[in-house]
């Protein structure tokens, strides 16, 4: 079967005239998939765009998307042809749904994804559940004007509402919102280390990261450092924010500042 390649740079270049293009590829696999190959990469690389586009120093990546039935998942190991394999568990033309992961699997991408002790993770998760929403907000307003076919501009508004409806249903929403993000992390700080992707308590950590994104999207610049180096086993999560600050070049540093004084650290 024919596979669909796009480049990346194509889709970032038509989002902003500021940016420059990357020459990554965006590869789709549609077999079980049951929509088209050309409206799936349309989809996802709208999504992708709306990150990409305020990150101009991302490297460049092949990533080929292809369906998965366990949950959506970026995948270690890069396949033959040394593309990122991206795995979505979507289908027909839920396009929302296909948005919400294929961003948040690219945040992982974005972050240098990297395997090693996972007693921090849960914050790049929570970073990718941020992303996630982002991108659905966004593309909830950009696609009133460029959607990916004139006709798709009245789908506009189904995005905006999945990334609300995803932010409602949150099951520690009023704790977070009561406590404030620097106690509600100590209070549940065990919990956040024993179990990287529990998507509940990631969700509350991505819904006071994104406020501090949309305030100033070239923030999302600087987590293409967050994995610049190896983490150290136990690392203690003062010190893997005060690593990524190290790592990061001088114009993005403040950004991890910010990150720091919301945790309180």
């Amino acid at each position: 079967m024919r596979h669909l390649v796009l480049l990346i740079g194509l889709a970032v270049s038509a989002c902003t005239h500021d940016v420059p293009a990357h020459r990554g590829t965006i590869r789709v696999e549609a077999n079980g998939f049951e929509a088209r190959e050309q409206d799936i990469a349309k989809v996802c690389l709208s999504a992708v765009g709306e990150l990409q586009k305020h990150c101009p120093e991302l490297p460049t990546e092949n990533v080929v998307i292809v369906r998965g039935t366990k949950g959506p998942i970026t995948l270690f190991q890069r396949n033959a042809q040394a593309e990122v394999v991206v795995r979505l568990d979507t289908s027909k033309m839920f396009w929302s749904q296909y948005s919400y992961q294929v961003a948040h699997e690219f945040g992982h991408v974005h972050c240098g994804f990297q395997p090693g002790p996972n007693h921090n993770q849960w914050f790049e998760e929570s970073v990718c559940e941020a992303a996630s929403l982002f991108c659905l907000r966004a593309m909830a307003k950009s696609w009133q004007t460029k959607p990916p076919y004139p006709n798709w501009a009245s789908y506009a508004p189904a995005l905006g509402k999945y990334a609300e409806d995803v932010i409602t249903k949150r099951t520690y929403k009023l704790e977070f919102e009561t406590k404030g993000l620097a106690k509600f992390y100590r209070d549940h700080e065990a919990e956040f280390r024993g179990n990287a992707t529990e998507r509940q308590l990631n969700g509350a950590i991505a819904l006071a990261l994104l406020p501090y994104l949309e305030e100033q999207p070239s923030r999302w610049a600087a987590f293409r450092w967050l994995n610049a180096t190896a983490r150290p086993d136990h690392e203690p999560f003062a010190d893997y924010l005060r690593r990524w600050e190290q790592n990061a070049p001088a114009e993005h540093k403040p950004t991890v500042q910010g990150i720091r004084k919301l945790f309180g650290l």
